[in-house]
């Protein structure tokens, strides 16, 4: 199919009904169901040669793909959109994909706090602990897309505008100095303590009383985004009219370090 017929079948499709609000969420999670099962054909197809059903298969998918991303984007541009996650679709490196996931999994009038949030979301401090059979603490899609929120902003870390990418590059840096200055002897016993280290530069990394390069990009993305979380919170409950609060350790520890959006 010529790719002009294609996207005049992508756009009749993206046009042909709306999304609802309750099916935003399902929508995102076939975006990237699909995304991920095109890449891995893809992926086979390099290796294996161009088989016709593989071919055919990984067509329709990147079709569904387009589709879906379109719809997303369609409600997203549209006034069913929430304030907050309009909000967030204008910042650099986020598409209509990340801000209907947040749309779908955040309600800011239920989070009372931004603390509150941080933690449904997974990146308060110890979020990743997981108890055998009990309940997670978190939004565990929520939390994935988070991570994805984050890889974004590494990705658009060196662009104009982007906010929340500066903050990032801004962050790793201070991860850098501090990590040299050996600021994280602690947090490097600690991973050595919890996890079973077999890479031998990791481990030796972790012994000499500092973080690796990985540890140290993770922290700085969450940084980030915990920042743009209380910022899409803040719009989100100043849009309706709802009480706004710093976080707890800012509010009631007097921690400084605030950012405004």
């Amino acid at each position: 199919m010529k790719l002009e017929t294609r996207n005049v079948l992508v756009d009749r499709i993206v046009k042909s009904y709306e999304l609802d609000a309750k099916d935003v969420a399902d929508a995102v999670e076939l975006y990237y169901d699909a995304q991920k099962l095109r890449i891995m054909h893809a992926n086979k197809e390099r290796s294996e040669g161009p088989g016709e059903l593989v071919t055919w298969f990984a067509f329709w998918l990147e079709l569904g793909e387009k589709v879906i991303a379109g719809k997303l984007k369609h409600w997203v541009e549209s006034v069913k959109c929430p304030a907050e996650a309009a909000w967030a679709y204008e910042q650099v490196g986020i598409g209509p994909v990340i801000a209907a996931g947040l749309a779908a999994h955040i309600e800011v009038e239920k989070a009372a706090s931004i603390s509150a949030l941080w933690k449904f979301a997974g990146q308060a401090p110890g979020a990743d602990r997981k108890v055998k059979g009990a309940k997670l603490p978190y939004n565990a899609r929520l939390k994935t897309l988070c991570w994805k929120l984050g890889e974004s902003f590494v990705k658009v870390s060196g662009k104009e505008g982007a906010t929340y990418g500066r903050l990032y590059a801004e962050f790793k840096a201070e991860e850098v100095r501090r990590n040299e200055a050996g600021l994280y002897k602690e947090a490097a016993a600690r991973e050595l303590a919890k996890k079973k280290i077999t890479d031998k530069a990791t481990k030796a990394k972790l012994q000499s009383g500092a973080l690796t390069d990985g540890h140290l990009h993770s922290r700085a993305k969450r940084r980030a985004v915990k920042i743009f979380l209380a910022h899409y919170w803040t719009k989100g409950r100043e849009a309706r009219g709802l009480a706004v609060r710093a976080p707890y350790s800012i509010q009631i520890l007097g921690h400084d370090g605030e950012i405004a959006a």
